[in-house]
């Protein structure tokens, strides 16, 4: 189960267009954004599959989330739009966070702080997106410019990760439980284009939520290219051109699926330490 469902309900797409109207509008344009040739030395994004922060579940890989920092106290921006801001999950987290030695600030999209965007993300050493609703949060922004303001932070070498929606918006598409957000009768999933960072499909909760697996295979029959599956309290940390697989409790593992020639092949990938070429994924 995902954290914020752990805590409270999550409000729905329908308190976007509100905000919006309350923000004043756009970020402004960031600059072009660059292509993969270019960033390919440069990203370092750590996507975490689900687990509690609050309750300790991700401990090893948040403290491997802060050791991509060389500060002491590392400045670790959290960005919550996701879970409509919830305040309890931002509480949570920033007590988890504090305990591990980080300064934490957030940025509440929904709160009107769409100003404070630029200069929050400029001075945070790290950035964390949180879990919720992916498609409200790509959404929103995408419609302020806030999207393409973070993607160029990224590409830029700014180190960030998240967990489960925080996950999967980094990666060129992902399995997400939007579906059930908007209410839509006996559906639990459906495919979700992201920031296209890192050139994969990506899907959480593989183990804790029962459908996720078997649905996120039959979206990547179609998809094509590979696709990565994250069980709860497993990441992958995406480092330029490599990657390696992280874990916080046992048995916690990553799932590689492709289809080829109308063939499932499909890999469990165990947490290693040492990075591997991400082309042999």
């Amino acid at each position: 189960m995902k954290f914020v469902r752990m805590l409270v309900g999550i409000c729905n797409d329908r308190h976007e267009s509100t905000w919006y109207q309350r923000s004043g509008g756009r970020l402004g344009n960031p600059g072009p954004a660059r292509g993969h040739n270019e960033l390919e030395l440069a990203i370092d994004i750590i996507a975490m599959g689900g687990g509690s922060v609050v309750l300790g579940e991700t401990r090893a890989l948040d403290e491997a989330f802060l050791g991509r920092s060389s500060v002491v106290r590392p400045r670790v921006l959290f960005i919550p739009t996701a879970s409509m801001d919830d305040e309890e999950y931002v509480d949570g987290f920033t007590t988890a966070y504090s305990s591990l030695g980080a300064i934490v600030d957030v940025l509440r999209f929904h709160s009107g702080e769409a100003s404070l965007a630029r200069s929050k993300v400029d001075t945070a050493d790290l950035i964390y997106v949180g879990g919720g609703n992916t498609k409200m949060m790509l959404q929103l922004w995408r419609a302020t410019g806030f999207a393409d303001y973070l993607s160029n932070a990224v590409q830029e070498g700014k180190p960030v990760g998240g967990l489960s929606a925080g996950a999967i918006c980094w990666f060129r598409v992902g399995n997400s439980d939007w579906p059930q957000y908007e209410g839509i009768p006996g559906v639990n999933t459906a495919r979700l284009p992201g920031l296209d960072l890192i050139p994969l499909a990506a899907c959480p909760h593989t183990k804790n939520e029962g459908f996720r697996l078997s649905e996120f295979r039959e979206m990547m029959r179609t998809e094509g290219g590979v696709g990565i599956g994250l069980d709860d309290n497993c990441a992958i940390h995406v480092r330029g051109e490599e990657f390696r697989i992280l874990a916080s409790q046992p048995n916690a593992v990553a799932h590689r699926i492709q289809w080829v020639e109308g063939a499932l092949q499909e890999e469990s990938l165990v947490p290693h330490d040492a990075f591997r070429p991400l082309h042999e994924l």
